[in-house]
């Protein structure tokens, strides 16, 4: 079993559910919301690709909530901000080093916490998420990543 577990690992890692064509997001980083379940209002503080769509966070009252785009409706007003930009963008190819040796991955999700940005990278191949309970995404910050932009 570990054998083939090895073998799967090896062939996934640039691998995206969209192949080639990344699916545009909702609204851009740091837009004000508004939630279509209330009158209440947010702000996207992150994305993550998850379950074949974008699962944008969205702060609102000290809360983050995570939600997909139906249910908010963007306003294309930014929220003032004091925060860089991100060094990556979705989509980019950075290189990672796991362990043994360093692999590559793509940029799946930015998020916003406390001034600075994390970026989501597959850490295990998708097919593995039957076998394990945990999620396949890990966040790192920008120190942790290289471009390689291939």
């Amino acid at each position: 079993m570990i054998n083939q577990i090895t073998a799967l690992e090896s062939c996934w890692h640039i691998s995206s559910e969209w192949d080639q064509t990344m699916p545009p997001l909702a609204v851009k980083m740091l837009e004000k919301v508004l939630l279509s379940i209330s009158d209440l209002s947010g702000y996207c503080c992150g994305v993550q690709w998850e379950r074949q769509e974008w699962i944008y966070a969205i702060v609102c009252q000290s809360e983050t909530l995570y939600l997909p785009e139906q249910e908010f409706q963007r306003t294309n007003v930014l929220q003032k901000s004091t925060i860089s930009t991100p060094a990556f963008e979705l989509g980019d190819i950075v290189e990672v080093d796991f362990g043994e040796q360093p692999t590559h991955r793509i940029i799946q999700g930015i998020f916003s916490l406390k001034d600075n940005w994390l970026y989501g990278v597959e850490w295990r191949s998708p097919i593995l998420e039957e076998v394990f309970a945990q999620s396949r995404i890990i966040w790192l910050a920008d120190v942790d990543l290289v471009n390689v932009g291939v």
